[in-house]
């Protein structure tokens, strides 16, 4: 029978958490058919024996991709989609997991009800790898229908809690596989395009905070980095009316870094960031505060060089 929905989930690593998202899944309460689609992204530990056994357990449900090689996560993603035979594809990682049994049910109700919604999400827990909640709710906007000025703001859709049609990864273009690990955002700029992303107000998944996670380890400086990248290349496929909200956003973003970098007292990377903030789009987008913080780049930057020569 086909699927109405396929669950892609991917792995690398993740042998100790890939059982508990799998259970989570096998919870939902469904009228209709899915498929579950792992595609393992040669895991060096036991994570491929562990969707091999559920596989044998579940033959006419889950399919394994496996590869002799790394292919990179925003490969093993797009593998994972390309796989997937339902009309809709449910996002999970394979250290998430959902934890409402309605949650498939409740989401394939609002894309079928109404075909001008591309992505449905909903609200998530942040959770910690000893089961701390960190966030009771994520993200923090109103629960709704959004397009593409709020997806381009800024990244509210929680992976483990987004359903998408099925297709829409054919529309990434070829730079999307050099961006990782910022692997989900394009995605959802696409959905935008063609229709709205709806936010459930309904907390059904936990996302995990682990010391390894990109999330976690990498810290503000990274994020802000991956982002005003994202903007770089973002611009190629949304209209060009859109162009100075995106160029005003990555000012944003090089703004945050001229502040965090000052912060740590790398002031020449403090003042080259200030001053890419400041050469966005137009001088009357924030232009009080990215000026500030050129004006304050500058001067801790002078200072630094006055010091030394002494």
């Amino acid at each position: 029978m086909t699927p109405l929905v396929s669950v892609a989930i991917t792995t690398f690593n993740l042998e100790r958490w890939l059982p508990r998202a799998l259970d989570s899944v096998f919870t939902q309460i469904t009228d209709f058919p899915f498929e579950i689609v792992i595609s393992d992204d040669a895991s060096t530990d036991d994570t491929l024996q562990v969707a091999r056994a559920y596989q044998e357990r579940y033959p006419d449900v889950i399919r394994v991709l496996e590869r002799s090689k790394n292919a990179g996560m925003c490969r093993n993603y797009y593998d994972a989609f390309e796989q997937c035979r339902g009309k809709f594809i449910g996002w999970l990682d394979a250290d998430d997991y959902w934890t409402d049994p309605r949650k498939l049910a409740i989401q394939v109700e609002t894309l079928e009800s109404d075909a001008s919604i591309s992505a449905c999400c909903h609200l998530v827990r942040w959770v910690s790898s000893d089961g701390e909640v960190k966030r009771e709710i994520y993200p923090s906007i109103a629960p709704g229908r959004y397009g593409l000025a709020e997806i381009l703001h800024h990244n509210f859709v929680p992976s483990p809690s987004v359903m998408f049609r099925s297709g829409l990864h054919r529309q990434l273009p070829p730079w999307y596989f050099d961006i990782g690990p910022t692997t989900d955002w394009p995605l959802w700029v696409l959905a935008a395009l063609s229709g709205d992303i709806v936010l459930l107000d309904r907390v059904m998944a936990d996302y995990m905070l682990t010391p390894k996670s990109n999330f976690m380890s990498k810290g503000a400086q990274f994020w802000h980095v991956q982002d005003a990248r994202f903007y770089d290349h973002i611009e190629s496929i949304v209209p060009s009316k859109w162009h100075r909200l995106v160029r005003a956003e990555k000012g944003r973003r090089h703004e945050s870094m001229a502040y965090l970098l000052r912060q740590q007292g790398d002031f020449n990377g403090s003042r080259e960031a200030a001053l890419k903030a400041f050469l966005s789009p137009s001088l009357m987008d924030n232009g009080r505060s990215k000026t500030k913080a050129l004006l304050a780049s500058v001067f801790y930057s002078r200072r630094k060089y006055a010091l030394h020569q002494r």
